[in-house]
């Protein structure tokens, strides 16, 4: 690991440790400055603002997530259960990323767009993950189905959009906390609803 590499490392813990006990909003430069013992000029020429640092930071966090989340995933017993296991915990994990740091509705809007945008890469790893999973029940005779691909790009941009679809209307309302309550049961039946058909579809195949 570079010097650069290693001091970005060093921002990283200190502005995350401010995010947890400020929130990112009340956060300032000077705050994460302080912490790392850098001026802020400095910090400037690593990041150009808070945001960024929280983006990085947090996308570097949820691939570390992801790797352990799949390896708990092949732990679980059946395809279903591996999958709402799946989709439910990646959904808890990113929305309690954005809240346990006390982001506020109009940040939430501001870093979205960039955080999705870096997201893509990590999300591409994740419907490769599943297409796996589904093989695998193909294999073992669980599921007979054989759009594997297409079945996982939809189970993961459909969880993805319950919980972006929340966080925009929450912004339009102009709400200061966002309840996935709502979200999170749709997920459970989205699986429920999709794994019952593929049953159904395999019974009158055989």
């Amino acid at each position: 690991m570079s010097k650069k590499e290693l001091v970005k490392q060093k921002i990283g813990r200190s502005a995350m440790q401010c995010f947890a006990k400020f929130g990112l909003d009340k956060t300032t430069l000077d705050d994460i400055a302080q912490a790392v013992g850098l001026n802020k000029a400095s910090l400037y020429y690593y990041y150009k603002n808070k945001e960024d640092i929280f983006i990085e930071v947090a996308l570097k966090e949820g691939e570390d997530f992801i790797n352990s989340l799949q390896e708990a995933t092949l732990l679980k017993e059946g395809i279903e259960n591996r999958i709402a296991f799946y989709l439910e915990s990646r959904f808890n994990y990113y929305k309690n990323v954005l809240n346990m740091n006390r982001v506020s509705v109009d940040t939430l809007n501001k870093i979205l767009p960039r955080f999705f945008e870096l997201y893509n890469a990590l999300m591409k790893r994740e419907k490769i993950f599943v297409t796996q999973l589904l093989g695998k029940a193909v294999e073992d005779g669980e599921v007979n189905m054989t759009d594997l691909e297409n079945t996982a790009s939809v189970l993961i941009n459909l969880t993805d959009a319950l919980k972006h679809s929340v966080e925009q209307q929450a912004i339009l309302k102009g709400e200061t906390e966002i309840d996935y309550t709502q979200s999170l049961q749709d997920i459970q039946f989205l699986v429920t609803l999709i794994f019952k058909g593929i049953k159904n579809r395999t019974a009158i195949n055989t």
